[in-house]
């Protein structure tokens, strides 16, 4: 069967520390939506490649039924050593993304932070497709990708329009594949996954001199 995970990231996430603490758009994303629910416990999230489960963590913290994934068995392994330690509960697994196969309907978030875009546009419709079957009907999903100002686009090996492996600048080097968007692209991937009410904002910004551009949508079912 085709995967999607990319080796560089078990390589990371075994010999590197990485992602201990959540990031704004998520917290932000969760506290607009969900902070009022009366009961948090029966609210289930997805944490869409997890990595080492900052967002799971913040999730359980917050008290909201949460569930992981990632490619990588030592994040997994970092994640539930942490949760154990801390005394916190998440349903974890290590699966391809292109694997996920939790029931229809079952969600009421997914949160993406930069996994999907980290494929060939054929998988990243296929994973969008995939989580809009698994939301629950008015769930939502927030998935952040890279756009094309983002230091390091064009660089490395080319494999399809926009898409490139080993890039060789910026904050991407050594993190496998990449698809870089613009803000029209990723409204139509999303729009050809059935989903409605799509925001899409941006964020540009240097980091040690480095140009880094996201777009970070929230779209519902």
């Amino acid at each position: 069967m085709e995967k999607s995970f990319n080796q560089e990231w078990e390589t990371v996430h075994s010999t590197q520390e990485w992602g201990m603490y959540p990031t704004e758009h998520v917290i932000r994303f969760v506290a607009r939506n969900y902070y009022k629910t009366p009961e948090r416990s029966k609210v289930k999230m997805l944490d869409f490649g997890c990595g080492t489960g900052a967002h799971t963590w913040y999730l359980a913290r917050e008290g909201f039924d949460a569930y992981a994934f990632d490619g990588s068995e030592s994040a997994i392994k970092r994640a539930k050593e942490r949760f154990e330690r801390e005394h916190l509960k998440a349903h974890f697994d290590v699966l391809d993304a292109l694997d996920v196969n939790y029931p229809d309907g079952y969600f009421d978030a997914v949160i993406d932070n930069v996994c999907i875009c980290c494929n060939l546009l054929d998988n990243i419709n296929t994973m969008y497709a995939n989580i809009y079957r698994m939301l629950k009907t008015g769930g939502k999903l927030l998935t952040t990708c890279f756009g094309k100002e983002t230091d390091g686009y064009g660089t490395g090996r080319f494999l399809e329009k926009d898409t490139y492996a080993e890039i060789t600048e910026g904050v991407l080097v050594g993190r496998g594949t990449i698809h870089f968007y613009d803000k029209a692209e990723l409204n139509y991937v999303l729009e050809k996954a059935g989903f409605k009410n799509i925001q899409i904002d941006t964020i540009l910004y240097t980091d040690r001199h480095v140009q880094v551009e996201h777009y970070i949508a929230i779209a519902e079912k």
